[in-house]
């Protein structure tokens, strides 16, 4: 009986640790900005950052573009969005708040028109931790808004004694993803030269995710803007969106008589996007004024990565893409040898690589010793392993106390497509009513593994063999492992966003 209590607290000290990899728990929106426009964003890091990290700054510039409705017609601005944000509390303390501030100078010479805006608010936070996820929820306050709108010879200031805003938000960090949602409304008056006020209503949802390998932000806001004398209304559904992800292409080398027969590159790419329509009756608006789009391209860095050597064994295997690719990013690290590709893959060599392949941050236990904490009776402080181990650890998820991890045995289907499921935060899409997959050997998938495979192949993740059978006991060698790693990472560049 401790022997299966301590092969299950393994299995279950595995499951948990890999809610450390979210990391980061910043602010994940306010790159567009929250007034229908969009801005250029942050590029994700490049894989050099994480030796050689940037220097953090809490004000950002960003190329911003927007959409002017107050006039005759619609009027695209360009500029720049400055924001600043000071979320080091965030990282601190389990509640408090922190500054946030907007500064967007737009023009549109050729028109004669310009927006000047900016908005102080003061965000409120508070944490709260559950089994497998990890909660913030914001609150923001309006602290200050200064705008000024330019048309021609009319001019539009911000009343600000009339003027509201708010803005509501929750993230779920889950393993690998962070999740966000946030709802934004505010109700802004205006007075042109002769104190006759305009009021402009905006009701936003914003939904996004971030993420090591890419991000999403999607707005959809509803602008209603009119006058008293009602000789000025405008009714606008405007749909901001931003993305960005890493993605890899191969190059061969010329000449030929070079080291190495190629390389792998990173591409950081972005886009944003802006989708307008204006759906009330304007006979004086042409159909393209009255729905179109706009959009930002910024220029897309290239980065070299590692030049994967010594893999010529690999030639023609059918896993020989995934290795190399995982090479080249650091995330398979063992010294190449024939024949690795049918081994065994250990659960601690899965949890390293899935540590590198999420960018979890070891530097706490990179020099161990022998006063270093002991929380697992089979990874003591001067195994390899240790620093990828405890790192996972520290979120507490489990009390390993006293627990072996079983770091050397191998990893089995079930526990890798676990991991999968739980890294991508998606468990919930496998609740079901009875316990059954579509698989024909669910019978032997373990209980506490049923919900992450069902999730995964209702998300085409998991499909099984030519006979339909998930194969859940049998082990993984490091060629299926590679697989599987490579299968993640691609998700999270593209497939994950596809619902937003």
């Amino acid at each position: 009986m401790k022997n299966q209590w301590k092969i299950k607290m393994g299995i279950l000290t595995l499951l948990a640790v890999v809610f450390m990899f979210s990391g980061d728990i910043r602010a994940a929106e306010g790159e567009l900005g929250f007034f229908g426009g969009i801005s250029e964003g942050e590029s994700l890091p490049k894989i050099i950052e994480e030796f050689v990290p940037a220097r953090k700054e809490t004000k950002k510039v960003y190329q911003y573009k927007e959409m002017l409705f107050f006039g005759n017609k619609p009027v695209e601005l360009t500029g720049t969005l400055t924001v600043s944000m000071n979320t080091d509390k965030l990282a601190t303390t389990d509640a408090g708040s922190y500054p946030e501030e907007y500064l967007i100078n737009i023009r549109n010479e050729k028109q004669n028109v310009s927006l000047d805006r900016r908005v102080r608010l003061t965000t409120s936070f508070r944490k709260q931790e559950n089994p497998y996820s990890f909660q913030v929820i914001k609150d923001s306050k309006l602290t200050g808004w200064v705008e000024t709108i330019k048309m021609g010879d009319k001019t539009l200031t911000l009343d600000q004694s009339t003027t509201t805003f708010s803005k509501s938000t929750a993230e779920d960090l889950t393993p690998g993803v962070n999740y966000y949602t946030t709802d934004v409304s505010y109700v802004a008056t205006y007075l042109d030269e002769d104190k006759k006020p305009y009021y402009a209503t905006m009701n936003g949802k914003i939904t996004g995710f971030k993420q090591p390998w890419s991000k999403i932000e999607s707005q959809v806001m509803e602008l209603n803007i009119n006058s008293p004398d009602h000789k000025f209304y405008r009714d606008v559904q405007i749909k901001p969106r931003l993305e960005a992800n890493r993605s890899i292409y191969y190059e061969s080398s010329d000449p030929f008589q070079i080291s190495f027969s190629g390389t792998y590159n990173q591409r950081l790419e972005r886009k944003a996007t802006l989708a307008y329509e204006i759906r009330n009756e304007e006979p004086g608006l042409t159909s393209k004024e009255k729905a179109n789009s706009i959009s930002i391209l910024p220029n897309n860095p290239i980065e070299k990565l590692l030049i994967p050597k010594k893999l010529e064994f690999l030639s023609g295997h059918w896993a020989e893409e995934d290795i190399k690719q995982l090479y080249s990013l650091g995330v398979y690290t063992e010294i190449p040898h024939s024949g690795m590709q049918y081994e065994a893959m250990s659960r601690g060599e899965f949890v390293k690589a899935l540590c590198l392949a999420m960018n979890v941050d070891t530097s706490k236990y990179k020099n161990p010793n022998k006063k270093s904490p002991i929380i697992f009776g089979d990874v003591p402080w001067n195994h390899p392993l240790y620093p990828y181990i405890m790192a996972a650890y520290d979120i507490r998820m489990v009390d390993g106390t006293g627990g072996f991890f079983s770091i050397d045995t191998p990893i089995t289907r079930q526990e890798a497509f676990a991991i999968y499921i739980r890294v991508i935060g998606l468990e919930r899409l496998g609740v079901m009513t009875t316990l059954q997959t579509p698989f024909k050997d669910d019978a032997d998938i373990a209980p506490w593994a049923k919900r992450e495979i069902l999730a995964g192949y209702k998300i085409g993740v998991i499909v099984g063999d030519n006979e339909g059978n998930v194969k859940p006991t049998q082990w993984f060698t490091k060629a299926e492992s590679a697989a599987i790693i490579n299968r993640l990472i691609n998700y999270l560049r593209t497939e994950i966003g596809q619902g937003y």
